[in-house]
């Protein structure tokens, strides 16, 4: 059975599909307490529902809605045997778009389905989890399909800047997208950073947290 924190449809509020209507499917649980993390309920457990049920239900939502695509977050969606079962999910799914957004820390173990696109997130030091990103998933991750995130504040830029080194050496077309913690950075101090530095970075943020209240949930 897979625990369920929240599900509806809504805006996604972040990078690559900033804007774009989506079936989101938060899964309980995580593996890392991040110090900037906005979604305090992370572990909540409010449905519990089998593999076979969510399926349907997903069917269900782009059969009323086909131009939908289906967002996996969490927590950490593929966190324990998770992986395994939403991988099977999406290979039954074939013609439905699946993202997952991961917290970076765990391998991954398929990266043949295109219809699979990961969010990876690569923690900053102000996150104090700075330690636990899986570099071996940046040599399999595909440029056209994959993309890592990095969420930050002012305090972060010089790491990022060796961070994007890092990626440069191993996976070097690899999509890259900042993201600015709430109330930690400026928009235009990140711009100002990619700019005079050169970087070879795409500018997100928190879409959702603008469109609606900052701390309002189910949207």
């Amino acid at each position: 059975m897979f625990e369920i924190v929240e599900k509806y449809i809504t805006i996604s509020g972040e990078a690559p599909i900033l804007g774009e209507p989506v079936y989101l499917i938060r899964f309980s649980g995580c593996n890392l307490d991040c110090g900037y993390c906005d979604t305090a309920y992370k572990n909540e457990v409010n449905e519990k529902i089998s593999v076979e049920d969510l399926k349907n239900d997903i069917v269900e939502k782009i059969n009323n809605y086909p131009e939908l695509k289906v967002l996996l977050t969490g927590g950490e969606p593929l966190l324990g045997d998770r992986q395994e079962k939403l991988i099977q999910l999406i290979r039954e799914l074939k013609y439905i778009n699946f993202y997952i957004e991961t917290n970076g820390s765990l391998p991954i173990n398929e990266f043949g389905l295109l219809n699979c696109h990961y969010v990876v997130d690569w923690k900053s030091p102000s996150s104090d989890d700075e330690n636990s990103f899986c570099i071996e998933n940046v040599r399999r991750m595909r440029i056209d399909e994959d993309c890592i995130k990095f969420v930050i504040n002012r305090d972060d830029f010089e790491w990022l800047k060796d961070a994007i080194e890092v990626i440069a050496k191993i996976n070097p077309f690899l999509p890259l997208y900042v993201s600015p913690q709430w109330n930690g950075v400026d928009l235009s101090e990140i711009a100002q950073f990619i700019l005079k530095n050169k970087l070879p970075l795409r500018m997100s943020f928190q879409f959702h947290k603008i469109i609606w209240e900052a701390n309002r949930r189910g949207v």
